[in-house]
């Protein structure tokens, strides 16, 4: 069923009226997306409401969400019992001033700076992600499939007009 916009969140999303003009029809997205992300382990800022929007359940040992990690906020010396935005993190781990422009929050800047942010501990949660599947499955132990990186989405997904606009390349 086509429902129409009502609120594009432009603060968040950076979308206005005019981005959605010849767009791609949600139904037809969605499964674009869910072909992409079949069997990657996906990394970001607070993905679970992406899921949720997209009506998607992924693997939780295959999701990597930087607003929920203790590994993160304990790095940079924050309460870990809560989830952290993605502007502090990065300000604080990165020293990335991000989401500063009035247009919206650049959703390519915010997955770059999710990606960085994940690198830095990424040895450690990958450790802590094993232990967690061996734990799990002490029966059948074997090699968890997101330590191969055939799981995890290469840049090639990035659209090329995404990837030249110089407000997303500056770091």
């Amino acid at each position: 069923m086509k429902k129409p916009v009502t609120n594009f969140r432009t603060p968040w999303s950076g979308i206005r009226r005019h981005h959605l003009h010849n767009a791609t029809p949600f139904a037809q997205a969605r499964e674009e997306i869910l072909a992409i992300l079949e069997g990657k382990v996906v990394v970001g800022h607070s993905v679970y409401n992406d899921f949720e929007v997209l009506n998607m359940d992924h693997p939780g040992h295959m999701v990597r969400d930087t607003s929920s990690t203790r590994l993160l906020s304990r790095l940079a010396g924050l309460p870990c019992g809560r989830c952290s935005s993605l502007k502090l993190l990065a300000n604080k781990l990165l020293n990335r001033r991000i989401q500063a422009g009035r247009r919206g929050h650049c959703s390519v800047e915010d997955a770059q700076a999710a990606l960085d942010l994940y690198k830095l501990v990424e040895g450690e949660w990958e450790e802590e992600m094993e232990r967690r599947m061996r734990d799990d499955d002490e029966a059948a132990p074997q090699e968890p499939a997101f330590l191969s990186s055939d799981h995890y989405m290469q840049d090639e997904f990035w659209p090329d007009e995404v990837l030249t606009d110089g407000r997303h390349g500056e770091q």
